[in-house]
């Protein structure tokens, strides 16, 4: 109801991530100096023309490109994403995809969250990868699906300091359903760090069958 949104808003008023403004939670000038990520490939973290995996990268089971909206190091980016992954909120998303689009070249059959365990997702209340996922969806105009699911309650990758320590911990996390053959896949999630998460989840997606798996982040 629209009397219960303005109470809300009185109450607990929408204050800009970036400059403190009252209002929304990413004001469009803040919005405008957002720092844009440059392309890298998602397997060595080299620069890449428009995300592609460089050939001597690729392999089987890594991810084909990479495509990374924001800078991690724009302190503003980093406060938003803090807001939707610690803050629980929400809106934020819809609020960094604003005018969202992007060119690949590839036309895909599905964009496919990295999902969270079950125990996680509903302490949360929601898999930020999903809110992402869906907003991306409408975009491009590509249906959403959940054709990963996760088997383990990893630790967070955030909390391990070694790269060997990440590699254990998310090895095998995944399983594909549904029958997969030939697609191609648009995987998202919020942000590229060590690549190891997305990496992972594209491995047991082409075990699956799928041909072709980009990725897509809010940030790295």
């Amino acid at each position: 109801m629209d009397w219960w949104r303005a109470l809300l808003d009185f109450v607990y008023p929408k204050l800009c991530v970036g400059c403190g403004s009252e209002g929304e939670f990413l004001c469009d000038e803040c919005f405008d100096r957002l720092t844009n990520a440059e392309q890298i490939c998602p397997v060595c973290g080299g620069l890449s023309d428009y995300g592609w995996t460089h050939s001597i990268c690729r392999n089987r089971g890594s991810l084909d490109g990479l495509i990374c909206l924001y800078s991690y190091e724009d302190e503003t980016v980093k406060a938003a994403i803090d807001d939707l992954k610690f803050g629980f909120n929400k809106e934020i998303v819809p609020l960094m995809l604003r005018n969202f689009s992007f060119e690949s070249g590839v036309k895909f059959d599905a964009i496919v969250p990295v999902p969270l365990y079950f125990y996680r997702e509903n302490w949360r209340g929601f898999n930020q990868a999903q809110l992402i996922a869906d907003k991306v969806g409408e975009g491009l105009s590509v249906k959403v699906e959940e054709w990963l699911v996760r088997r383990r309650n990893t630790k967070q990758q955030a909390n391990l300091r070694l790269r060997e320590e990440r590699a254990e911990n998310i090895k095998g996390a995944f399983e594909a359903v549904g029958d997969l053959k030939g697609m191609s896949v648009l995987l998202v999630d919020d942000v590229f760090t060590s690549g190891l998460s997305l990496g992972e989840a594209a491995k047991t997606l082409k075990t699956a069958g799928v041909s072709l798996v980009w990725g897509l982040a809010l940030a790295h």
